[in-house]
């Protein structure tokens, strides 16, 4: 097992508590709403669960994102996957999963548009391999 697939429960918890902030500006906004207009107060704790509601529903999406990742930061992208955006001859750009790296190889150049592997990260820099 992975240390991701412990904690499920902190990691909500990580989540709501940081949704917590939004909640209380926008209660505070719809009670000056409700103090300042005639709007009814059904409308506006409708208004409040509509936020509780949208948090809830985005979690499944952002939980990844409040997942505490073990040792170095960059350390789950070795042995990915990703593609050179331009040539990689010492030093490039390329995408791996949905993200912009520098890179660099000790190796062939990379032309545009090849498959990339991996194999270790230097500070920022991930240091690649041609796929293959």
């Amino acid at each position: 097992m992975t240390s991701r697939s412990h904690g499920g429960g902190r990691v909500l918890v990580r989540y709501l508590l940081f949704q917590i902030p939004e909640w209380g500006i926008v209660t505070l906004l719809l009670l000056a709403i409700h103090h300042w207009s005639d709007a009814p107060g059904w409308l506006l704790a409708l208004a409040a669960a509509g936020f509780v509601a949208k948090d809830l529903l985005m979690y499944p999406w952002l939980r990844r994102a409040y997942e505490k990742v073990g040792g170095d930061p960059g350390e789950h992208l070795v042995g990915q996957r990703g593609v050179a955006l331009e040539d990689v001859a010492s030093e490039g750009w390329v995408r791996v999963s949905a993200e912009l790296w520098r890179a660099e190889t000790a190796g062939p150049a990379i032309p545009a548009g090849a498959r990339v592997r991996v194999r270790a990260l230097r500070g920022h820099v991930l240091v690649v391999e041609p796929e293959g």
